[in-house]
């Protein structure tokens, strides 16, 4: 077998859509409502799917978006840890 591209960007304009795949779990983002719109109604159109509003965890990884920009961090990994 090879590898199966998972990472997907789509350039329009000014504006970037992404889109994340792992396993069944599909991440997505975009600077415009009306191409996330769009990947909504075209998913949606050929799969279930179910969306669960703004991503805050993923993959051990913590979220946060804020106006300046979107915060990375793995503070439960950590605490898990060393516990």
């Amino acid at each position: 077998g090879g590898v199966d591209q998972t990472f997907f960007a789509l350039r329009k304009n000014e504006d970037l859509l992404v889109v994340q795949i792992y396993v069944d779990d599909i991440i997505f983002g975009s600077t415009s409502k009306k191409l996330v719109n769009h990947f909504v109604k075209l998913m949606s159109s050929e799969f279930e799917m179910s969306l669960v509003g703004e991503l805050s965890y993923f993959l051990g990884l913590q979220l946060k978006q804020g106006n300046k920009g979107i915060f990375l961090h793995q503070g439960k990994y950590a605490n898990n840890i060393v516990k």
